[in-house]
């Protein structure tokens, strides 16, 4: 078990958590950007705080980080923007307008682009270069309207296309993450909660690619409702999550309606459907199922030969050593290929394992 355990760690730290010219990256280009919104003329007095959310901000992004969220928690009313809006803009679409604009003023933005609910920034050459050979960086940049104060959830969000405001919980969100990654084990350096949500999200990408479901915001409140934050190994982490999830939902294709998972945030009641469509939801939990199966699989063999449990495995982890790989233990093939020999502690030749 302890060898599993190993292997999880390497697994973790060589191909699973965030590069390091990807953080490099990150901070260069949420950090400047968000002290000159505050400082900005028009738009900073009415910031009270930025703050990083999404998978960047609760810390559970992988590899090479794709997007930084940046939350800007502002003091104006609706009033206050039905003021400032053109002729035939809404309140929403005033909102993010005024958020573009101050993002294109500080001279940090190749492009900026109005979405839904945010605006997305296409950052300089010079900042998504510190990446090297990593995917392009983008930032997504989402205004919200303070209730109460910065700190008290829920707040409002515009969304344009829908022209309403709807609540959003950016503060509980961070915070019920934090506090459930702390009462968590710790396993070979690493809380198993955030660490779990990280190996779901490098598992999508191994079986499911660029595909859009599942979302790795899903994988994450799964796994927020399902792990098990007393396990005391890796194999039982990993196969407590997806055991809790098939409890959940015993036989997929029996699937008549799209299932629904809790909101990461404790204090928003929201569900949220874990998939478009019930093939979608289907083809998602058939997934987990199967790869239960290997899991417990694998901790069987694993009992006897810890590298024919780890070549499982890797079937549900990954197997290709550019992109992600579950590690395999030193020794090249099964432990029980050749019986063991055994020499004499007195013998010379052997040369005491190195540190």
């Amino acid at each position: 078990m302890e060898s599993l355990d190993t292997l999880f760690r390497d697994y973790l730290k060589d191909y699973v958590m965030p590069f390091d010219k990807a953080v490099q990256r990150a901070i260069k280009a949420h950090s400047d950007l968000r002290k000159d919104l505050e400082a900005d003329e028009k738009l900073g007095p009415s910031i009270v705080r930025t703050l990083l959310s999404g998978s960047y901000g609760r810390d559970t992004a992988i590899r090479a980080i794709k997007d930084v969220d940046i939350v800007v928690q502002l003091k104006l009313s609706l009033a206050d923007l039905q003021a400032l809006a053109r002729e035939n803009e809404t309140a929403q679409e005033c909102l993010l307008r005024l958020l573009q604009e101050a993002i294109l003023r500080t001279g940090r933005a190749a492009r900026t682009r109005k979405a839904r609910r945010s605006v997305q920034v296409t950052l300089p050459k010079e900042i998504n270069e510190i990446g090297e050979e990593l995917p392009e960086l983008t930032l997504d940049i989402v205004p919200v309207l303070i209730q109460i104060d910065k700190d008290t959830d829920p707040m409002l969000i515009a969304d344009k296309d829908l022209v309403g405001w709807y609540d959003t919980y950016p503060n509980t969100q961070l915070k019920d993450s934090e506090r459930r990654n702390n009462a968590s084990t710790e396993l070979n350096g690493y809380r198993s909660y955030k660490s779990l949500v990280k190996i779901m999200k490098a598992w999508k990408v191994v079986h499911f690619g660029g595909a859009k479901t599942p979302k790795g915001f899903i994988l994450e409140c799964l796994t927020a409702t399902y792990h098990n934050p007393n396990a005391e190994h890796w194999i039982d982490a990993v196969h407590d999550l997806f055991r809790n999830i098939c409890l959940q939902w015993p036989d997929p294709e029996m699937l008549a309606t799209i299932p629904l998972v809790h909101d990461i945030s404790n204090q928003n009641p929201t569900f949220i459907p874990i998939a478009k469509t019930v093939d979608d939801a289907k083809r998602v939990l058939g997934k987990i199922h199967k790869h239960l199966t290997l899991i417990e699989q694998a901790i069987q063999e694993a009992e006897t030969d810890t590298y024919k449990g780890a070549k499982t495995l890797q079937r549900v982890f990954g197997s290709d050593p550019e992109t992600i790989y579950f590690p395999l233990p030193k020794e090249e093939k099964s432990n029980l290929a050749a019986p063991a020999v055994v020499k004499s502690p007195h013998d010379i030749r052997e040369a005491k394992p190195f540190g």
